[in-house]
């Protein structure tokens, strides 16, 4: 999971461009045209520069793993995938400027990427004006449903709704949340309390810091002076790591506090491992699952990229997402208007589950979840939840 936040102020980006044919690395000619009966051409804008770029390449390796896959299966119409690699730096005008490069020179049949949600915002503007779907593979809950994106990362319900019972029952019925000050933890703190009074618990406190906070001592001192039983986190990037470090340090995070949200993401590992190890995360995928699929990628993955850590969960979604969108464009065609009609009523069989699919009314992945546990050889699954229903209407679908 990358949660999708959105930062106050841009960095400055470089308009890198790199072209691709499968994972072979040769260049792709810009005359290519899918609706005219070219190969499917897809444009991936992903930051590999910037704060942001270690998961911008997790994203980066698992969708062209998954292209390579499809691709040494026949690829698509009997023609290789091709896709086009672009770095917006995690700066949503960047993006919006690559998008529009991407559909009218490249003239892709589909977008795929993004990290923060700002940046999927700003290319979900150029999809929809310009009937071109887009499909990330971060954590959900977009600004609103838009008719030409689509999301394979999870929903903030999905991660809430079968952890919250576990840990109130586990730890105790007092809750804490924190996390950064901009709108996704406050949507995430939101659907907290909903689900912790549901579940017969209280939220006894509620932080919020801006972006950049180094100093996490008073905002600690609050929280542990509120006598949680259960630690929920939305506190993201590198302020993941300052507060996580600190709330160890400050005798806050303790082994007896049920702790869940963003730190522990396997993004965080290598900083936060040592605090995070034995506990365990909700997620869609993760690099321990046992099926023959996830292994196979797991393997690959590892050998390709030199990894030793545990694998980012969104290069899995990545991963196993542009195969659901590849199999869906075997049956529609290269026609972006006729792919983004069958990506509606799609299903598809993955390692993400049975039958995945995405709901009308909102656009979000109707997939498993399961609880990870951490160890310092990967998230292993301790716990299948099963499918996770997300159906709530979003406006704009």
């Amino acid at each position: 999971m990358v949660p999708p936040f959105r930062r106050p102020a841009r960095v400055i980006a470089a308009l890198a461009l790199f072209s691709v044919t499968g994972c072979a690395g040769a260049a792709i000619s810009a005359s290519g045209n899918a609706a005219a009966g070219g190969p499917l051409k897809i444009g991936v804008i992903v930051p590999l520069t910037g704060p942001i770029a270690q998961s911008g390449a997790a994203l980066r390796q698992g969708f062209e793993l998954g292209v390579a896959k499809v691709n040494a299966a026949g690829g698509v119409g009997g023609k290789n995938v091709e896709f086009v690699v672009v770095d917006d730096a995690g700066d949503p005008a960047v993006s919006t400027q690559l998008a529009r490069r991407l559909i009218q020179q490249d003239k892709v049949t589909a977008l795929f990427g993004t990290i923060t949600g700002d940046t999927a915002e700003a290319v979900a503007k150029v999809s929809d004006d310009s009937k071109i779907p887009f499909f990330t593979a971060i954590l959900g809950d977009p600004e609103q449903c838009r008719a030409y994106q689509w999301g394979f990362g999870e929903s903030t319900r999905q991660l809430l709704a079968p952890m919250v019972p576990k840990l109130l029952q586990k730890h105790g019925k007092r809750v804490a949340v924190v996390g950064s000050d901009y709108n996704y933890p406050h949507l995430y703190a939101g659907l907290a309390k909903e689900f912790t009074t549901a579940h017969g618990g209280t939220v006894v406190a509620e932080e919020y810091s801006p972006l950049g906070q180094t100093d996490w001592q008073p905002v600690i001192a609050r929280l542990k002076a509120a006598r949680p039983d259960v630690l929920l986190s939305m506190v993201v990037g590198a302020d993941a790591i300052a507060f996580s470090q600190q709330a160890q340090q400050f005798g806050l995070l303790t082994e007896k506090l049920g702790f869940e949200g963003a730190p522990l993401d396997s993004d965080y590992y290598p900083a936060l491992g040592a605090l995070t190890t034995g506990r365990t995360h909700a997620v869609r995928w993760a690099d321990g699952m046992a099926d023959p699929a996830s292994r196979q990628f797991a393997d690959d993955y590892r050998a390709k990229y030199r990894w030793q850590a545990p694998i980012p969960e969104v290069a899995g979604n990545a991963y196993f997402g542009v195969q659901f969108v590849l199999a869906a464009a075997a049956k529609s065609g290269t026609d972006p208007v006729a792919l983004n009609r069958e990506i509606g009523s799609f299903r598809y069989d993955s390692p993400l589950g049975t039958g995945t699919h995405f709901a009308p009314a909102n656009h979000i992945l109707q997939a498993d979840m399961a609880e990870a546990a951490i160890t310092p050889q990967g998230y292993t699954v301790a716990a299948k939840f099963g499918p996770v229903a997300d159906t709530v209407p979003r406006t704009g679908c």
